[in-house]
């Protein structure tokens, strides 16, 4: 007799767990026995943190925590086709189960192999779950394998499902937020209260976060691979602590299954993290690892559409590039990208009548200059009057009756937009041998005939990505998207860059760099200032709720910096939001027309660091305000903190206990305001701070010790990442010394903290004293500066002696 499970996510002890999902008597010991087939009544394992139980009897599966708790309950594998949804849970399935042990990127440890056969002989499952010895994660993924007569018109596979409607459930008691993510850079997810009961479900691309506080564990839930199927997953509040969760792998609408062959999920994770960015940052990290991410090539550079939409012309580009390559490639600019506008037409990449002497000329000049070529390119559109639409209409996507489908960005074919649009626009369809063969020379020539060194890809979603079936029916849309990044990558080649306007959990591995957020800065002053701050799609949201990818799965770009138009105020928000990311930065303003004032704001932000602040303010607005990064040196370890007030007419108010920092509240913080050259008061305990109406206040927190020390430069937003070495405090024979790094003839300040006051007084030491390099000034009772000048090879070597300095 089969005894009531209870549904609670209170703990329980061990031996109720095993007693009460199935009646298997003693525990099955698996150490060392790797490949054991299990009778149907016996289906346990144990790790260093969960206990996984499947039950022949009833096709689910159960998993409790080492402290006793509940993580799922009843949860099911599911199929979905056209016409009904298959599960394991279905009595028409038996079930054999295998454990093993296993090992892959992300460590060693045992896996349950459950084998579904079908007696009605339509759809066999294998389920693998997977849980390692050293870290607090387990992973699901599937096969489906048609075993009957006819295709089968697949559309999903639910590699976890425990749902109400599967009587299955997942507990983390107490979540209060979800944090979602979206399909691509337009939409990079939401923060949501999740406390109240009967919340509606909230379904996300990719992955999920549910949290309870910013102390507690958090549970992230999200596809490691999705180079089968685009993962989803859909999270639902139930009565009590219980949760209904669904991970799915969609395929394609017309997606058909021949008969013997098999189809695979997205493999999907639960990790639990100590707290809720360790959770992400340990998925993403997971997610990289899986799929050997690319992480170690930024652009730092220039790119045109900004300013010149597609009315970008070869002029243009040679007066930036020139300008770039005297004043800006010094500080570490390297990329010229030029984006849409060049082409003749959508699917005919050579240059227009802008563009005289060609790409590849063009290419070369910019070389010479000693800078890198990037080009946008959108490779699955095919205009009209292109000889690919001419002579080849059997390379391009169709509907399902047959006819060529038509591509753009309106929401469907049957409206205005569509209608009136000249020339009309088509999806290549790469899963065709002809269509494949036309893209991998479309790179292999832009990369290594012309030359460009960076291309980004853009216009994925309404073309490739909205197909409903391709020439290769048995292929999803991740299928071939994927497909088609590793014909990029085979033809560009390993050096190039390549930065992706599309699903980078799709082409991850194949990528450098992902837009992470919706570029929509058209307009004025408003405009621009609302694209960087106020709206949940822009570039600061978008920068905390994807935070975690960045140096782990891709290399993060939050879009262009725009200064022209902005205040300086504003400007230096924006300079600093973007240097915070560590992404790529690239400057989207016309350079010959930057003043003086803007063109230093952009100076500060070169080269980009490569360190991700994560949001201080993660669960607590959809738009964030408060970003910190760590940096560390072998010199020493700091913190960089940017205050932003979205408001344009009041000031804000910021106070936050030094723990959300990731600080020690017991110990003193010297800090120094980067942008107005200032120390401030040493902080403790906690961190408050005004900021003026649409603008930042940018901090380095330095732990006080006691001597003198580096609090900031004036060189760069980072305050030290990139622009000192070797920094030494000799405390017998009370000097510092350091090597300064900058432009060849240019000057910077390195600001020294020095723990005695040294008030005011007419004559030395609060004249200028110049040494050979450098030029010490002090500018307040406890802060010395260093005037740090650089000759042709760009380093400074400095020594302080403070005993000399003031006279002891």
């Amino acid at each position: 007799m089969k005894k009531h499970i209870p549904t609670s996510g209170s703990k329980i002890s061990r031996r109720t767990f095993i007693q009460q999902t199935a009646a298997i008597g003693a525990l099955l010991p698996v150490a060392g026995r790797a490949g054991l087939i299990l009778p149907a009544s016996l289906a346990e394992a144990s790790g260093n943190f969960f206990t996984v139980h499947f039950d022949p009897a009833t096709g689910r599966l159960d998993v409790q925590r080492r402290d006793g708790s509940r993580l799922l309950h009843r949860a099911t594998l599911r199929a979905a086709t056209d016409r009904v949804i298959y599960s394991t849970a279905q009595s028409e399935y038996s079930h054999a189960v295998e454990l093993t042990h296993f090992r892959d990127a992300l460590g060693q440890g045992q896996q349950m192999v459950i084998r579904s056969t079908d007696a009605r002989r339509q759809i066999n499952f294998e389920w693998r779950i997977f849980w390692y010895e050293d870290q607090p994660a387990l992973s699901v993924e599937a096969k489906c394998l048609n075993v009957s007569a006819q295709p089968v018109n697949l559309r999903r596979i639910d590699p976890l499902c425990a749902i109400p409607a599967e009587g299955g459930s997942l507990f983390w008691p107490g979540t209060e937020k979800l944090l979602t993510n979206g399909a691509m850079y337009y939409d990079p997810g939401h923060v949501f209260n999740f406390g109240q009961a009967a919340d509606q479900a909230q379904r996300s691309w990719w992955n999920i976060g549910l949290f309870r506080n910013y102390r507690d564990e958090g549970l992230v839930i999200g596809s490691l691979n999705n180079q089968t199927a685009q993962g989803q997953v859909e999270v639902q509040r139930l009565d009590g602590d219980a949760l209904g969760v669904s991970a799915e792998s969609l395929l394609t609408g017309g997606f058909m299954l021949p008969p013997g062959q098999m189809a695979l999920s997205n493999r999907f994770m639960l990790h639990i993290g100590a707290d809720p960015y360790l959770a992400l940052e340990e998925y993403a990290s997971a997610m990289g690892k899986l799929n050997q991410a690319r992480i170690n090539s930024t652009v730092n550079g220039w790119c045109s559409w900004f300013y010149t939409y597609e009315n970008i012309s070869e002029d243009e580009v040679l007066r930036n590039a020139s300008f770039a390559a005297r004043h800006l490639k010094p500080f570490g600019l390297e990329y010229m990208q030029i984006d849409e506008g060049y082409q003749r037409w959508h699917g005919e990449w050579e240059g227009n009548e802008r563009f005289p002497h060609g790409m590849k000329w063009l290419a070369g000049k910019i070389r010479k200059m000693g800078l890198k070529p990037g080009l946008w390119v959108a490779p699955y559109i095919i205009s009209e009057p292109t000889a690919v639409f001419r002579e080849h209409p059997e390379w391009l996507l169709r509907h399902p009756d047959g006819q060529l489908k038509r591509v753009g960005p309106w929401p469907s074919e049957d409206t205005d937009w569509a209608r009136h649009e000249n020339p009309r626009r088509y999806g290549l369809d790469i899963s065709h041998p002809g269509a494949a063969a036309w893209f991998y020379d479309l790179f292999d020539t832009v990369a290594n005939r012309w030359g460009y060194e960076m291309i980004k890809i853009d216009f994925v979603d309404w073309s490739i990505l909205s197909a409903h079936q391709y020439h290769e029916a048995g292929l999803s849309r991740a299928q071939v998207y994927r497909r088609g990044y590793e014909m990029i990558r085979r033809a560009a080649g390993e050096k190039c860059h390549i930065n992706e306007c599309g699903p980078g959990p799709v082409s991850i591995g194949l990528i450098d760099s992902m837009r992470i957020e919706l570029d929509q800065n058209y307009g004025y002053r408003g405009n621009v200032w609302q694209q960087y701050f106020q709206t949940p799609t822009g570039s600061a949201a978008a920068a905390a709720k994807r935070w975690y990818f960045h140096g782990r799965a891709w290399v993060n770009d939050a879009d262009h910096l725009c200064l022209n138009l902005l205040s300086t105020s504003q400007a230096k928000a924006a300079a600093s939001l973007l240097a915070l990311t560590g992404g790529n930065l690239i400057s989207g303003d016309r350079l010959t027309d930057l003043d003086p004032v803007r063109l230093d704001i952009l100076t500060k932000t070169l080269p980009a660091s490569g360190l991700a602040a994560r949001p201080v303010d993660l669960l607590d607005d959809d738009m964030h305000a408060v970003f910190t990064v760590p940096v560390q040196k072998s010199w020493g370890r700091w913190q960089v903190t940017g205050f932003f007030n979205r408001d344009e007419e009041n000031s804000r108010d910021f106070s936050y206990p030094l723990q959300r920092f990731g600080l020690d509240e017991t110990k003193t913080y010297l800090c120094f305001d980067f942008w107005n050259e200032q120390l401030l008061a040493p902080v403790s305990g906690q961190l408050s701070v005004k900021t003026a109406p649409a603008a930042v206040t940018l901090l380095s927190l330095r732990p006080d010790t006691g001597q003198p020390q580096i609090v900031g430069t004036s060189r760069h937003l980072l305050m030290g990442a990139v622009e000192l070495d070797e920094v030494n405090f000799d405390p017998q024979a009370n000097t510092i010394s350091a090597i300064s790094t900058g432009a060849p003839g240019t000057q910077h300040k390195v600001f020294i903290y020095l723990p005695e006051a040294h008030y005011w007084r007419q004559g030395k030491p609060s004249l200028y004293t110049d040494f050979p390099g450098f030029t010490l000034k002090l500018i307040a009772d406890q802060l010395l500066s260093v005037l740090v000048k650089f000759g042709p090879d760009g380093r400074t070597a400095w020594k302080i002696d403070f005993n000399q300095f003031f006279g002891a």
